[in-house]
């Protein structure tokens, strides 16, 4: 075995992490800067809808309902984004005057940023408990005899001196 991966050297032990906190930031940075990519105010009116739930539906987005209401809330979206309206500004517009159930994306503020927050905390504690148990399972054994193991092999290799080719048990 070459000496940099034998079985106790540090860049055995630190590689994993060290592959770990590629991957982490490799994955932070397209969340954080995402890619240059400028939406048209059609993706735009298209993106808030699905993010309005239709009053009179039930469990539908106003992107997906064809109902009267729904076609009116986006043609009022349209109508906003023309404007030049932020996207915040229009769900926080439809909130004010449907109420906040409207709104089909959970804030990230108060309680509500559990619904961020947990799945966050579920990846973290799932990948240290994959590291525990990896680590476990790439451990060298404990190979400590006890008193009782020394006396077993001591009894054994006695009757293997007396008998050596075991003539004397029977079958």
């Amino acid at each position: 075995m070459s000496k940099v991966m034998a079985k106790n050297s540090p860049v055995r032990k630190w590689l994993p992490w060290l592959a770990m906190f590629v991957v982490v930031v490799a994955v932070l940075s397209v969340a954080l800067f995402g890619s240059s990519y400028t939406p048209t105010p059609a993706d735009r009116v298209a993106e808030i809808s699905r993010t309005v739930k239709c009053p009179t539906c039930a469990g539908e987005s106003v992107a997906e309902s064809n109902a009267p209401a729904s076609q009116e809330i986006r043609r009022q979206i349209n109508e906003r984004v023309s404007q030049g309206q932020s996207d915040e500004e229009i769900r926080t517009y439809f909130a004010a005057k449907y109420g906040q159930d409207i709104i089909l994306i959970p804030p990230s503020s108060g309680v509500n940023a559990l619904v961020w927050i947990l799945p966050v905390i579920a990846v973290a504690v799932a990948l240290a408990v994959l590291v525990i148990v990896f680590r476990r399972w790439t451990g060298e054994p404990d190979l400590e005899a006890s008193d009782d193991d020394r006396a077993a092999v001591e009894a054994a290799l006695a009757q293997f001196e007396a008998d050596p080719h075991g003539e004397g048990q029977s079958q």
